[in-house]
């Protein structure tokens, strides 16, 4: 019998904390268990005094692919079930957001669709050279999830960020660091070492200052993305009922 993974699990290492995302079969596919379990992680770092940054990683060479298109729930799916499931989503990036600790987002090959969400609800990123970062909504037929939708134009800008969007545009490490997505970006080869010290050197910074400036900085934006991610939790299971997004899913299911 196939042993069954915890769908999210966690590392110390000293003062770090890592949250893993863990369906390496599926290149980590985000699940409402999974945003479940990584909440739940969150809240233990939360009241780990040993832990001082929580780096959020996935399993293997792959950050995130995405959606996990094989979930339990109705067949045809209902907009108030893919609501309800959405609004799990959704608290995952807001106890990112109100977690006190620094939360690093450390990504290596895909980050697609929610993925990217993740990451940039996230205060630091460091990436792999060779990365590929896909916010693959609207070419779908869905729109933009778990606060991308603030997220992005806030460091991009507006009308940069509706392009992405639009497009679903493939990003490269080097686009994240020249728009600003991205503050290190590591070769493949020795990701996880740098990775591993960029954690450290935010670990050995004045604890109390950093939540304290993390909270701040975010309490600006927070107050509009919890306004976008309310309209989302209405706009998304809208266009999950819609003809193309239906055709679109049809065809991702089949492969």
């Amino acid at each position: 019998m196939e042993e069954m993974l915890d769908v999210v699990y966690t590392l110390k290492d000293g003062p770090v904390g890592s949250i893993v995302l863990n369906q390496p079969a599926k290149k980590n596919a985000i699940s409402a268990v999974m945003m479940d379990k990584l909440v739940e992680s969150l809240h233990q770092f939360e009241q780990d005094d040993e832990i001082k940054v929580i780096v959020l990683r996935g399993e293997g060479e792959t950050f995130c692919a995405g959606g996990d298109l094989d979930q339990p729930g109705p067949r045809p799916m209902t907009a108030e079930f893919s609501r309800q499931s959405l609004r799990r989503y959704i608290r995952a990036t807001k106890e990112i957001r109100s977690t006190s600790k620094p939360v690093i987002a450390c990504v290596r090959g895909y980050a697609v669709g929610g993925a990217v969400s993740l990451m940039l609800a996230s205060d630091l990123v460091c990436i792999s050279e060779n990365a590929r970062i896909i916010p693959n909504f609207c070419k779908i037929g869905l729109i933009p999830e778990m606060g991308l939708m603030s997220t992005l134009p806030a460091v991009v800008g507006p009308q940069k960020a509706k392009e992405i969007l639009f497009f679903g545009q493939r990003l490269s490490a080097a686009d994240c660091l020249r728009l600003g997505l991205a503050n290190r970006v590591f070769p493949e080869e020795s990701f996880e070492e740098e990775a591993k010290a960029f954690a450290l050197s935010v670990a050995e910074l004045p604890n109390l200052s950093l939540r304290i400036t993390k909270g701040i900085m975010n309490s600006t934006l927070d107050t509009q993305m919890a306004a976008v991610m309310e309209a989302e939790s209405i706009g998304s299971p809208f266009c999950s009922q819609g003809e193309e997004f239906k055709a679109i899913s049809a065809k991702f299911q089949k492969k």
